[in-house]
């Protein structure tokens, strides 16, 4: 499989929530690349203390996704994604298996969600966090891709030290 910004437009989506589709595909690449194949000690080792592990970015990756997603399109949030950042990041070590089952459910959510949004869609405002602040959901939409893109990459560099 290319990469996949590689591949062609999603058929039957404006072409920037194609992007962000290709985007979320490109996180679970890499994830299933750099994460999820680590042994459960690697998954949670962290670089110093007070870095976060593998394990905690993969469930802010997943969180804060949910969360984003609840704002934009309107996907339930699991209690679990209730706990917030701190919980993701620092929170007490579970099951590398857990991890990766809800990222694999939440994905799959968010890229089911994502092949709905029409291009009207994109300028309506919605509300976002705890303080309800507007912004166009386009903007929602892109800073979640961008935001779990950014993680990611915080994944890979951490897997290349083990």
């Amino acid at each position: 499989m290319s990469a996949p910004f590689l591949e062609p437009l999603v058929p039957g989506v404006p072409p920037a929530v194609s992007a962000w589709i290709r985007g979320l595909e490109e996180v679970r690449f890499h994830l299933e690349r750099w994460a999820f194949g680590l042994s459960e000690e690697a998954f949670w080792w962290r670089p110093k203390e007070g870095a976060n592990p593998i394990g905690g970015l993969v469930r802010h990756i997943t969180g804060s996704s949910l969360r984003l997603g609840s704002y934009a399109l309107g996907l339930p949030l699991p209690e679990w994604a209730k706990r917030g950042r701190e919980w993701e990041l620092q929170g007490e070590k579970e099951p590398k298996e857990a991890v990766v089952a809800r990222f694999g459910e939440a994905w799959d959510a968010l890229l089911q969600a994502f092949q709905g949004v029409k291009e009207a869609d994109l300028s309506a405002l919605v509300r976002v966090g705890n303080q309800g602040v507007e912004a166009p959901r386009a903007h929602v939409l892109h800073h979640l891709v961008e935001h779990a893109q950014h993680h990611a990459g915080q994944v890979i560099y951490a897997s290349k030290l083990l």
